[in-house]
């Protein structure tokens, strides 16, 4: 049943943080903000269908019948992942990028402190798909 669980924790997170990802990025402070570079706006519509694609295919590794259900669970999960973690990266990689879409005038703060809310909620999908993986591979292994 944890097992059950796990895939369902990551399904969410797969299908979710495509949606999501479509959502936020389809508006005008993303991929129609006029001021970007039309080459620019065609890779983030691309990478936006990308991440659909891997998302779903996430999705059918974990469903489908397998004698290696973790083995499914652990690529999802480094699917998952893979999307989320280079926020935290590539502006120390990609010199002029930064996480944050608008000026720098527009930047959150919280007790005077910078707060970036797309860190936050890649660190939160992280957790979870940690959470996920590990509920899958150490609560019950003899599941798998």
């Amino acid at each position: 049943m944890q097992f059950k669980i796990a895939r369902v924790i990551l399904t969410l997170v797969l299908l979710g943080g495509a949606a999501s990802s479509f959502e936020l990025d389809w508006s005008a402070n993303h991929l129609l903000n006029p001021a970007w570079h039309p080459h620019a706006r065609f890779h983030v519509a691309q990478l936006l269908f990308f991440h659909a694609g891997v998302a779903l295919t996430g999705t059918w590794l974990l469903w489908r019948k397998s004698k290696e259900p973790f083995v499914a669970v652990s690529a999802a999960a480094l699917m998952a992942g893979s999307f989320w973690l280079p926020l935290f990266f590539i502006t120390s990689i990609l010199p002029g990028s930064n996480v944050w879409p608008s000026g720098p005038e527009t930047i959150p703060r919280i007790a005077g402190h910078v707060f970036y809310p797309n860190l936050a909620v890649a660190a939160v999908f992280l957790f979870i798909i940690s959470f996920g993986w590990w509920l899958a591979r150490c609560i019950v292994p003899q599941e798998r």
